[in-house]
């Protein structure tokens, strides 16, 4: 039935950058593509520098083709970037938008969002789905962030017909229900391949130590990366008899800070810089608890990759982990984002280590069972062909 569907998946974003949307495009791409005849277009916008390399992409993408990408033009004015399409490339766009029943793409700019209003009134056969995988709200009431999301919110209900809406979590697809009606709105899991992340024993890790590991970008404004340095070195300080090790992984601003960090306490300490995507696994399998110190997520995937690990989670409330990890018995929530919130929780964990490693076991196997039950690739792109087929149906 679906093999004569075309599909198109377009990533605002160069499929370089290497974080979690352009991750999920190629992921995305590399499961659907044997159930219809698919398409992949990212474009020439990087944010900063590369963290996947074409070999790797290609190798992500299992079979599927990635086709030429769409090129921007990059205006910096005061230290802030501006891209504009040629309008050439506008062209070869909706030409290849033509060519599919269904385009999905993830909202990214107001200018992005246009095109893709204008192209469904240029092409009024096709379905639109446009993914929602970032909070669609800041804390800060009349921030840029929240007039972004609202204004595209907005025009896209002026196209009800045409548009579909994805979120990756609960919290995104309620706060959607108060602009968009409730049958244009999905939510489906973000699956993770669990099969990469290998069971590994528990008992050949550091013996006689208990491990910590950190993935992801390295700031403080986001990722709160610099409360969570600050906890560890209270922790270093006041404890230095505890027989811990913290381990990073990932680049950033905060990453001189990191190295001076490692400086003093070496033998407690180890950053690994950059670490390719297909390599982390090997990371996360010599390591015990994952830390998440974000300031706001709407779901967090290297959360699903750490379970499914055998880690333990301490990790700071956000939409996504408390959605994901909420009343399990293996994640370890901080009260606050406070140095000392991490400090507490660091040593409660390492205490409960200490005086009850059977149950610290029970507790990790938990963890990689909940993360299959729950979060299989399988899973979501079974979800997103039963989106596409109930999409052509009722049509």
């Amino acid at each position: 039935m679906n093999k004569r569907l075309n599909v198109m998946i377009f990533s605002p974003l160069a499929l370089e950058n290497g974080r979690g949307g352009e991750i999920s495009s190629i992921e995305l791409a590399s499961g659907l593509h044997k159930y219809y005849n698919l398409t992949l277009i990212d474009t020439n916008i990087f944010l900063s520098k590369k963290l996947l390399t074409k070999e790797s992409i290609l190798k992500k993408l299992k079979g599927a083709k990635r086709n030429d990408c769409i090129k921007f033009a990059t205006l910096k004015i005061l230290n802030r970037t501006f891209t504009f399409p040629y309008p050439w490339e506008i062209l070869k766009l909706y030409k290849k938008i033509k060519e599919n029943n269904i385009i999905y793409t993830s909202c990214f700019t107001i200018k992005t969002n246009l095109l893709m209003i204008f192209f469904s009134l240029l092409h009024r056969n096709a379905k639109f789905i446009i993914g929602f995988r970032k909070p669609l709200f800041s804390e800060k009431i009349f921030s840029l962030y929240n007039l972004k999301y609202r204004i595209s919110i907005l025009l896209f209900s002026l196209l009800k017909k045409r548009f579909y809406h994805h979120t990756i979590s609960n919290h995104a697809k309620k706060f959607l229900e108060n602009f968009l009606k409730q049958d244009k709105i999905t939510h489906i899991i973000h699956g993770i391949e669990l099969d990469n992340f290998r069971k590994g024993s528990i008992e050949k890790r550091r013996k006689g130590t208990l491990n910590f590991i950190y993935v992801g970008y390295l700031d403080n404004i986001h990722k709160g990366v610099g409360v969570l340095l600050n906890g560890i070195e209270k922790t270093l300080e006041e404890n230095k008899n505890r027989k811990i090790f913290f381990e990073f992984c990932g680049t950033g601003p905060l990453e001189e800070k990191l190295k001076k960090l490692e400086g003093i306490y070496p033998q407690y300490i180890k950053y690994n810089g950059h670490v390719d995507y297909d390599k982390i696994p090997k990371f996360y399998n010599k390591n015990d608890v994952f830390l998440f110190s974000s300031r706001r997520e709407p779901f967090g995937r290297v959360i699903i990759e750490a379970l499914a690990s055998n880690l333990i989670i301490v990790c700071s409330k956000t939409i996504g982990s408390v959605e994901i990890l909420k009343g399990k018995e293996f994640a370890f929530f901080i009260k606050d984002l406070t140095p000392e919130s991490f400090q507490k929780k660091i040593c409660e964990i390492y205490d409960l280590w200490k005086s009850d490693p059977l149950k610290f076991k029970e507790l990790q196997k938990s963890a990689r069972n909940f993360a299959i039950r729950n979060y299989s690739f399988s899973k979501e792109i079974e979800m997103f062909k039963d989106l596409f087929d109930n999409i052509i149906k009722n049509g």
